[in-house]
């Protein structure tokens, strides 16, 4: 069956068992199995988080950066420098030997990032919001030089996962057309199958929508690698404002692409990255309800 994580972010200096991460989420019910912590605001609350993980005798993977310091909070491996890029790699490979020490399972990293800036393309219309002011320009990344610079990335960290036990994960992101239009991902996934990609959904119905890509169709390449699943809803209203985080309902499309993962690799890791504010109490039970159903494979 699936496990079902809950993420453990920004400040969690307080004592274990307190009941509520930074999103408002409830951390005492009964099918959480494991935390996803990263983007905590300083060491001491990595710590707090780890104790709340250790409270509930929980499965702990960890999402790069596990805290914030200065600079962007993702890594650069696209940087167009090489000794930058070079850096960044040694970042992320230090950053899983200190995951494992942590007793981490996984770690995961956004992949590719940064984004890459296509002529002509305004992606504010589709609601991003990058954290970053500077892409990438697609004519300074030909694809030969992008499948390059990624599959180094790809077999260094590799290598770090064998040695150091612990898994590597590489979430979605972009937009990126050699990923998105084209097949780099299933390229590099044929080449090291035992790393791993995680589906964002929200993110997923964004890159969807800015490389005019059926989500669904997209989800399907990726099914024989995609072992973990950062499940949430976004949406756009009739004026095309996007409201992201949301948590599921069986009617989304997120859930689709829950229900294909959760069949392909029955022991996926399903993090559920709301916000619980963003719905009523009633509408989030019932999305805790589905997807407790959906990891036990009773949907």
């Amino acid at each position: 069956m699936a496990q079902l994580f809950v993420p453990l972010a920004g400040a969690f200096q307080k004592a274990a068992g307190s009941g509520f991460n930074t999103y408002g989420e409830n951390l005492d019910r009964p099918h959480w199995q494991g935390c996803e912590i990263g983007f905590c605001n300083t060491f001491p609350d990595v710590l707090g988080a780890v104790s709340e993980a250790e409270f509930h005798d929980w499965i702990i993977g960890v999402h790069h950066p596990l805290f914030l310091e200065k600079g962007p909070p993702w890594t650069r491996f696209l940087h167009p420098d090489a000794g930058a890029r070079a850096e960044a790699l040694n970042v992320a490979a230090t950053a899983a030997v200190a995951a494992h020490h942590l007793g981490a399972r996984y770690i995961l990293y956004h992949y590719p990032w940064p984004y890459l800036q296509v002529p002509g393309i305004d992606y504010r219309k589709d609601g991003w919001y990058f954290t970053e002011p500077q892409a990438e320009l697609l004519e300074d990344w030909p694809e030969a030089k992008m499948y390059d610079v990624s599959r180094r990335i790809f077999e260094r960290l590799a290598e770090v996962q064998a040695k150091e036990s612990i898994r590597i994960v590489f979430e979605i992101d972009g937009p990126n057309p050699y990923f998105f239009d084209g097949e780099m991902y299933t390229r590099l996934f044929e080449e090291f199958p035992d790393l791993s990609l995680c589906v964002d959904t929200g993110r997923l119905s964004f890159l969807a929508r800015t490389h005019g890509q059926d989500p669904l169709a997209l989800a399907k390449r990726w099914l024989p690698w995609t072992r973990h699943l950062h499940l949430s809803a976004a949406r756009w209203d009739e004026n095309g404002k996007v409201t992201n985080h949301i948590p599921v309902a069986p009617t989304d499309m997120a859930a689709e692409v829950a229900k294909m993962v959760a069949a392909a690799q029955p022991r996926a890791i399903i993090v559920m990255e709301h916000d619980p504010r963003k719905v009523s109490p009633e509408e989030l039970e019932r999305t805790h309800e589905w997807v407790t159903a959906l990891a036990k494979g009773v949907q």
